[in-house]
């Protein structure tokens, strides 16, 4: 869009190049904001940073058209020299940026009508003539509207056809009589609203319209008494169903819009004095259950919806006092706890190194009163454990001969089993195994 313009203030340079360069250095001047001169200092909540974006683009906004107010006179220029070809041509771009702009399209559709014309002046007449008589048929359908249109675009394109201005300013007399009726209308079914917007639009179209100025006023008035109260009991209602944040969201807009309604003061002292009261008794019912940074931040609260900050500073400088006294406690409490574990360790040690002496004493004395116990011999091993060896032994040399019986090596076998009833007699295993091999071979021990 910024280039558009750009070629558009050079096409305007082409057309009038002195004019065009003045109007260039001054309009660069005006391109960019003075921030000098603003003072908005640091920017920080949202709402500063949206009404910082919304001035930038409102200088915007005027600088776009201020500068296409001044592209429109010179395409007006080359209209009037007969240059159809070059204001359509200007236009045409000022439409591409602003479709809106009405005096822009009006001379666009002028240029086409008379685009290729030789004669440019009886052309021009003639084409005004054949618009204002459009414009008067019109009006004499009662198609108010339309015919004002058109003597509009005949005003415009020739501001000193005195007839057409006759009839226009006829036409908004007579638009602007029917808007006040309309209005009057409305004002009596007490739709504040729809009077307001009838009678602004005939102040529009007649400026100097009788009395129209301090009728509106007192329908304003009337209006915002209206909406004050309207929006009273839709915040009592809402008190009434427990929301009362949202009830004084709602009060806050009655004396927005009318800053002198004493009920609706008196009901938002009451609100907040509640609220600033719920808060207090939070934050003692937190204080209570020990939660005192919870109870400072309830406390803070209540100061906002207006209870007394003195009173609210005394109360968290005794929960701060509090915190700082448990915390003492606690320190305090594990000092002692740290000590006393100290103590104990080194009782356990002091009680372990006596029984320790203790035992050594004891030790000591039990070795002085028998001096000859640790010199007398040991005890010979019973009997009973020799012939347990031999019982042991026997066993094993019966099975060595079992294992000699059984690869066929008998003498071996018989030997063994010989050995094992040497050793105990009772062995029967051995005594068998001697019987086989004797009926086998017949030989005896």
């Amino acid at each position: 869009m910024e280039r558009l313009a750009l070629a558009v203030l050079l096409l305007a340079a082409a057309a009038d190049p002195a004019r065009a360069q003045a109007l260039k250095i001054k309009d660069t001047e005006g391109l960019f904001l003075d921030m000098s001169k603003l003072n908005l200092g640091t920017i920080t909540s949202e709402d500063d940073k949206k009404k910082y974006i919304y001035t930038i683009q409102l200088e915007k906004a005027r600088v776009t058209r201020r500068t296409l107010r001044n592209v429109y006179e010179n395409a007006f220029d080359l209209y009037r020299q007969g240059q159809y070809e070059a204001a359509n041509d200007l236009t045409r771009k000022i439409l591409a940026i602003d479709p809106g702009y009405e005096d822009a399209s009006i001379l666009n559709r002028a240029t086409l009508d008379l685009k290729g014309t030789t004669k440019p002046m009886a052309s021009e007449r003639r084409m005004l003539e054949d618009r204002f008589e459009e414009g008067m048929a019109l009006y004499r359908q009662g198609r108010l509207v339309e015919a004002a249109e058109r003597w509009d675009e005949v005003v415009k394109l020739s501001a000193s056809n005195l007839k057409a201005r006759y009839w226009l300013k006829k036409a908004h007399s007579e638009m602007a009589e029917e808007h006040y009726r309309r209005g009057q209308k409305a004002y009596r079914q007490h739709r504040l609203h729809e009077t307001l917007d009838q009678w602004y639009a005939a102040l529009v179209l007649n400026p100097r319209y009788p009395r129209l100025t301090a009728a509106i006023a007192k329908v304003e008035a009337e209006a915002r008494e209206q909406d004050a109260n309207e929006k009273l009991q839709s915040a009592l209602h809402l008190y009434e169903q427990g929301l009362v944040l949202e009830s004084l969201k709602m009060l806050d807009l009655v004396l927005e819009s009318g800053p002198g309604s004493v009920k609706a003061q008196k009901l938002q002292a009451e609100i907040r004095a509640e609220v600033a009261n719920q808060h207090v008794s939070e934050g003692r019912r937190l204080y209570e259950s020990r939660q005192y940074e919870k109870a400072v931040v309830e406390w803070r609260h209540a100061v906002e919806y207006g209870y007394d900050p003195k009173a609210a500073d005394q109360l968290v400088a005794r929960a701060k006092e509090q915190v700082r006294r448990e915390d003492s406690a606690r320190k305090r409490a594990v000092e002692l706890a740290k000590q006393r574990e100290e103590e104990g360790k080194k009782k356990k040690e002091d009680d372990a190194k006596a029984a320790a002496e203790t035992k050594k004493e004891d030790e000591a004395k039990a070795a002085a009163t028998s001096p000859t116990t640790a010199a007398m011999p040991e005890a010979a091993p019973p009997v009973a454990v020799s012939n347990e060896n031999a019982k042991q032994q026997s066993g094993q040399a019966y099975l060595e001969g079992v294992i000699y019986y059984q690869k066929g090596d008998y003498d071996k076998a018989r030997d063994k089993w010989l050995h094992a009833k040497q050793l105990d007699p009772g062995n029967s295993d051995a005594v068998a195994g001697l019987e086989k091999i004797e009926k086998l071979y017949g030989t005896g021990p």
